[in-house]
């Protein structure tokens, strides 16, 4: 989008501040759903590219999008020329046709407005290959438990507001409609759940619907 880049400040300070709280969601993440062997990781909203890392050390092709300029100078520094990265501007992703094995989407639905989350989802399912998976981390809805859980809803309040106020409305509102699950058309499958954080977020598997490749036994 033009204009000033909203995350530019928060771009300088991610990796210490925010990054300790992500890495272990991503650690749970990386338990509910892999890539095949030599496949193909896209990262859209990857930040400063600290998911991307964790693929590129394990022989995936990684690429990753955002749509703050700032964000993916950071991704560069990390990564250099072993992953593909590209500027996003609103809710499109910018690479080919079923050109990723699995798409990560963290932390990223909540931030934008319903018209907005749907419409990148509607990008997701263009860009994901036959038999690929979509692994979703956000704000859980399923309840939270004492004390992590409200600990973990008060922490994001506080960065929620911190990034401004559309931001935390949307994440408001995305809460308030039941989260990712209200987002969601008839062509996905939530796959698999893991409740984390207390109930404060959850970690979705999400499918295409229709004929799954990956699930193929051939001719009897």
């Amino acid at each position: 989008m033009a204009g000033a880049d909203a995350y530019a400040w928060q771009a300088r300070v991610y990796d210490q501040l925010i990054e300790p709280m992500n890495a272990p969601l991503r650690r749970v993440a990386r338990r509910q759903a892999s890539p095949p062997a030599g496949g193909v990781v896209l990262d859209v909203g990857c930040g400063t590219g600290t998911a991307l890392a964790e693929y590129a050390a394990e022989d995936f092709t990684v690429l990753g999008s955002d749509t703050s300029p700032a964000m993916l100078e950071q991704a560069r520094r990390r990564l250099g020329d072993t992953a593909d990265l590209r500027l996003a501007e609103g809710p499109v992703v910018p690479f080919d046709d079923g050109c990723a094995d699995l798409v990560l989407l963290s932390l990223l639905l909540h931030s934008l407005d319903s018209r907005e989350a749907r419409a990148l989802l509607e990008d997701v399912a263009r860009v994901l290959a036959p038999g690929g998976r979509v692994l979703v981390t956000d704000f859980g809805v399923a309840g939270l438990r004492f004390p992590r859980g409200l600990v973990t809803r008060g922490v994001t309040v506080v960065a929620e507001l911190a990034a401004g106020p559309t931001h935390a409305l949307n994440a408001l509102r995305f809460l308030r409609a039941g989260g990712l699950k209200s987002l969601l058309e008839p062509e996905w499958t939530v796959e698999r759940e893991k409740h984390t954080a207390g109930g404060g977020v959850t970690v979705t598997v999400l499918r295409r619907n229709g004929p799954d490749p990956s699930s193929d036994t051939g001719p009897s």
